[in-house]
């Protein structure tokens, strides 16, 4: 992955381009060691624009984010009804467009969609189909998530980096914004390359406790290590909890539909009974 960088910046035309080498390990360390490579950001940035980035921009981005975050909080509590007011599905295509739009247009479009979530009739149509908690890899393919809900599942939470996880930080106001960036980053909830794997279960638990999700489905991209060393750590955690775990490794995409559905049916035949 880091001599990647180096391809693309040799073979892609590119305007801009710059590395981030992201820590692991001992936390106050890092705290400050990502506050230098933030700071090399900005400074490149700076160069590259022309154009001085105050400690007030920072500060507006930073606003402008959190209310984000709020916003998508406030979407995805209302899957603690059961049925959810919302399915994962949709949820989903709201936080997959967070990615492509401004955030200030994103948050006044969601503050709407919420408004007209809470009016509808979603809970009357929606069952109460068991709940489930899904973690693993990042997972852009949205076809996969209305596949485990179209089978009969409730999707209530995504531990994922593209999902729930991603809205679930917190930065603190100081005098220093940008090493309130690097530790409100480097706390966060850890993903696979951050070798956290007790603190990792103990989020899916807690999280799984919030949601009363009956089970966790563990995804992971084929040949994503980080991910695939989890998988007997994780379940044998979990299980020590009585929480179920179906685990499956994909390219991305659906595969092979048939063999995925049997597995995802007879998961949440187990579930039930």
């Amino acid at each position: 992955m880091r001599r990647l960088h180096d391809v693309w910046k040799r073979y892609v035309p590119t305007k801009f381009i710059h590395i981030l080498d992201i820590p692991m390990g001992n936390l106050s360390l890092g705290s400050k060691y990502l506050e230098n490579e933030f700071l090399k950001l900005k400074n490149a940035l700076e160069k590259y624009t022309s154009t001085p980035i105050k400690e007030e921009d920072i500060k507006n981005a930073i606003d402008i984010y959190n209310i984000s975050r709020l916003l998508y909080n406030q979407l995805n509590s209302l899957r603690m009804e059961d049925p959810p007011l919302i399915t994962a599905g949709r949820l989903m295509e709201i936080t997959s467009d967070f990615f492509k739009i401004e955030p200030d247009v994103w948050n006044e479009k969601t503050r709407k969609l919420i408004k007209e979530i809470k009016s509808e009739t979603t809970k009357a149509e929606q069952k109460k189909n068991p709940r489930i908690l899904l973690s693993g890899s990042p997972l852009h393919e949205i076809e996969f998530i209305k596949f485990i809900e179209g089978i009969g599942l409730n999707l209530v939470y995504e531990d994922l980096c593209t999902g729930s996880k991603f809205f679930d930080l917190n930065i603190k106001e100081s005098n220093n914004l940008i090493f309130s960036l690097s530790e409100a980053y480097l706390t966060r909830t850890p993903c696979a390359r951050m070798m956290q794997i007790e603190e990792r279960a103990k989020q899916i638990i807690n999280n799984s406790k919030k949601f009363k999700a009956d089970g966790v489905i563990h995804h992971s991209l084929k040949f994503c290590d980080t991910y695939l060393y989890d998988v007997p750590a994780l379940k044998k955690i979990l299980g020590e909890h009585e929480i179920p775990v179906l685990f499956i490794e994909s390219d991305g995409g659906l595969g092979d539909v048939n063999q995925l559905r049997t597995r995802v049916e007879a998961f949440s035949e187990m579930i039930k009974n």
